[in-house]
């Protein structure tokens, strides 16, 4: 397949799951949380080449959560640089502007760090764009992504996850933003593919000193990417069949209702009393 008709059906695909599940909709205020990966710069382009191509009344912004290391300085100029190619306006936020330290978290935080950060992004991925006026958040997250979770997900059953293996996930709080995974249909390569011959700069390789990729201490997740890789090689569209039905079984899965109460500290959507964001804070302040 050549270039062009490479980048045709991909877009065809992505403008398919927009459509169908409509992820973009009038008057709509869309922040692309992105991280610099081929991934999110994928989505952020896909987006806005739908919105182009549609001319539909709504507004896209680049979101970035700088995580203050030295390497992020690096990661930050290729943001501006995507978000310039885009002709899109960049938000920036930084930890220590919250009074986050990673080094500390890493040192005093009872829990993995990687589990914090997640914590730690999704809380700030809410707030800070809805604060800003947002009605979406468009995150990164593709086929491969699903098809992995699911698989984790049943051999430990928590079949309740799978209720949110879907394109499009509405808020269920006023203070909870819309999700929106325009990627739902593609995968990784073709990801990386699409910014390649798009000539769309991105960051190549993992670069958190924390990561647990980096340091071959989540090696079993890289195991199941290769794995449904070799199941596509001799089962042609085992990907694509696979997501649709995951989509279609998130239907008869439903989460236990849940109340959704409100932060004690932050007064930001929680389960619990205080927020994990805000447990987190507190432990990485107390002193060893």
């Amino acid at each position: 397949m050549n270039r062009k008709r490479f980048v045709d059906s991909y877009l065809k695909k992505v403008f398919r799951v927009i459509k169908n599940y409509r992820l973009v909709e009038k008057k709509d205020k869309i922040f692309v949380a992105v991280s610099g990966g081929k991934d999110s710069t994928a989505a952020l382009f896909s987006l806005k080449k739908f919105i182009e191509e549609t001319t539909i009344d709504c507004e896209l912004k680049v979101f970035h959560i700088n995580f203050d290391l030295p390497v992020w300085k690096d990661v930050e100029k290729v943001i501006k640089k995507q978000a310039e190619l885009a002709k899109v306006e960049t938000v920036v936020i930084h930890l220590k502007d919250f009074g986050i330290s990673l080094e500390e978290i890493a040192k005093k935080v009872r829990r993995p760090i990687c589990s914090c950060c997640g914590v730690i992004k999704r809380y700030l991925m809410n707030k800070i764009p809805r604060e800003m006026g947002a009605t979406k958040i468009a995150t990164g997250h593709n086929m491969d992504d699903f098809i992995v979770f699911f698989f984790k997900n049943l051999l430990s059953q928590k079949f309740e996850w799978i209720a949110k293996f879907k394109p499009l996930l509405p808020s269920t709080h006023p203070k909870m933003l819309c999700k929106i995974r325009p990627l739902f249909e593609v995968s990784r390569d073709e990801n990386e593919k699409f910014c390649k011959i798009l000539k769309i700069p991105f960051v190549r390789e993992d670069v958190c000193p924390y990561s647990y990729i980096k340091y071959g201490l989540d090696k079993n997740r890289e195991k199941w990417y290769q794995t449904i890789d070799g199941i596509e090689k001799w089962n042609r569209n085992f990907k694509i069949s696979m997501i649709r039905a995951i989509e279609k079984m998130s239907n008869y899965f439903r989460q236990p209702p849940e109340e959704i109460k409100t932060c004690l500290k932050c007064g930001e959507p929680s389960s619990q009393e205080v927020c994990g964001f805000c447990k987190i804070l507190m432990e990485s302040k107390e002193k060893i």
